[in-house]
């Protein structure tokens, strides 16, 4: 009998289907179908603002919820950009790329520092940044208002960049992942002449960067939706980030316009939702691969 004339395709296609029926087996179906339902229920209220932001003013401002616009019209997004929303929204930019990429340099340091440096109370210091993720950030509101004030930095955009170049977060997943790198990779570059900043550079960011990429998207998705500090640091509107201006054009105008604001809201989800699905696997590779190790 020839090797190729078919008599192994029985045994292989009904592994096949047999794989094939347990991949949909009934408890798989319902977990689908329940993960389906939620992300669906999650979604609702973001489409309810983006369909709100293109519905006439009669449909925004009704009791009930219109999922149906009698009309669609732009109109709420000129409103918007009749404002200073488009320079905040730089303002936006500029200040969660700057903190996005400062505090990347400094959690690999420091990072670095936790992993492979022996200093006497290492593990102290270390226990202490992370005691800092037990306690809310308003906890450290009057301390740091005080130092940006005598620093002379109060509504000035610096005030937001320095403070949050130490993301405790970051240091930790990165300190982890840095502790599964084999430590006779670091031998090896020394026996080569190099120092700690090269080690860094050839060895410990090609090989965690998966994990640096993480860190990073993780940090610009909160710098990015942030209010709560530039509420504190800020008060001209020019210097104004993207979620201070749409409040401040809610609280100034006294509730309003309503589809200005519902226009920004959307205009604000746009580069998260374009970052997470470009994004979604460096993420999820970055937080599961070796982010939690010994």
């Amino acid at each position: 009998m020839s090797a190729f004339d078919g008599s192994w395709q029985g045994p292989v296609l009904a592994a096949a289907g047999r794989g094939r029926r347990a991949r949909l087996s009934p408890g798989r179906i319902v977990l689908s179908a329940f993960l389906v339902l939620a992300g669906l229920l999650t979604l609702l209220p973001v489409l309810w603002v983006v369909l709100q932001s293109f519905e006439v003013p009669a449909d925004q401002t009704s009791v009930a919820p219109v999922w149906t616009p009698t009309r669609f019209t732009l109109g709420s997004y000129r409103t918007l950009f009749a404002t200073p929303f488009l320079a905040n929204m730089v303002n936006s930019v500029l200040v969660t790329l700057a903190v996005v990429v400062g505090a990347a340099v400094v959690s690999v340091l420091a990072a670095y520092a936790f992993a492979r440096l022996e200093f006497r109370g290492r593990e102290l210091i270390f226990t202490l940044f992370l005691a800092a993720l037990t306690l809310p950030s308003q906890v450290s509101a009057v301390p740091e208002f005080v130092v940006i004030k005598y620093l002379h930095l109060l509504d000035n955009q610096a005030s937001l960049v320095i403070p949050a170049l130490i993301q405790v977060i970051a240091i930790f997943l990165l300190r982890q992942h840095f502790r599964s790198i084999p430590t006779e990779l670091d031998d090896a570059a020394k026996i080569d002449g190099a120092g700690h900043l090269r080690i860094i550079r050839h060895v410990m960011i090609p090989m965690s960067w998966p994990a640096i990429s993480a860190v990073m998207i993780i940090t610009g998705q909160y710098i990015w939706n942030d209010f709560f500090w530039p509420n504190l640091f800020i008060t001209s509107t020019s210097r104004m980030t993207a979620p201070l201006a749409l409040y401040n054009l809610e609280s100034v105008t006294g509730g309003g316009p309503v589809g200005a604001v519902f226009a920004g809201l959307s205009v604000l989800c746009v580069p998260c939702v374009i970052a997470f699905v470009f994004l979604q696997r460096r993420l999820m590779e970055g937080i599961g691969f070796r982010g939690i190790a010994r």
